[in-house]
């Protein structure tokens, strides 16, 4: 997507990403991210990790991004050596909020919780791209912000399943990493969504 028009400069977007990875797994995997540009088939596998998340995941699962990029990144895992990182933040449709807090999100407390209530968003990115399961599910669901919907439903169109980019090409959607989960949250996160969703 082209014309992107961040108030956040890319370069402080990845020196934020860079940051906030290796807060939670350490400085060696953050340069490892850094220096991670997928090759396609890496890509075609990154597709279809998030294809997979879509059939598991009923559509009443629409708005439930951090459980959904929990189960993307560890199924992600099983087809690629590169670790997809699941981020959590704030995200905007040009000057508009759709999902965020006014208060610093504190994810080493909020995703430690049984019980997660929060009006964030959550996405994963992998080496230079960013990959968002749940954005055209929450648009399409009719449950969304207003504004979301409007915009997903005029750029992309309905129907849509997995959105893909380069983290610093995202269009009007600015995506404000605030947070990336460490594999404990991670694991959890998966655990509970295969009870609720997947039965198992």
């Amino acid at each position: 997507m082209r014309g992107c028009a961040l108030t956040q400069p890319v370069a402080d977007m990845a020196n934020t990403l860079y940051s906030l990875i290796a807060a939670s797994f350490g400085p060696g995997a953050a340069d490892e991210w850094r220096q991670c540009k997928p090759a396609k088939d890496d890509c075609d596998k990154l597709a279809g990790a998030g294809v997979e998340v879509l059939k598991a995941f009923p559509g009443r699962a629409a708005g439930a991004c951090a459980l959904m990029s929990a189960v993307f990144s560890v199924v992600l895992e099983n087809k690629v050596a590169q670790r997809g990182y699941v981020v959590a933040g704030s995200l905007y449709v040009g000057g508009t909020r759709v999902f965020g807090e006014d208060s610093a999100l504190d994810g080493k407390a909020r995703f430690s919780q049984s019980e997660l209530s929060w009006d964030g968003h959550a996405w994963l990115v992998f080496g230079n791209l960013l990959a968002d399961v749940s954005l055209f599910r929450t648009a399409d669901s009719g449950k969304g912000p207003p504004a979301l919907s409007a915009h997903i439903h005029r750029v992309f169109g309905r129907g849509k399943g997995l959105m893909i980019c380069r983290t610093d090409d995202t269009g009007d959607l600015r995506y404000v990493p605030e947070y990336v989960l460490t594999q404990d949250q991670v694991d959890a996160l998966y655990r509970g969504a295969r009870k609720l969703f997947v039965g198992n």
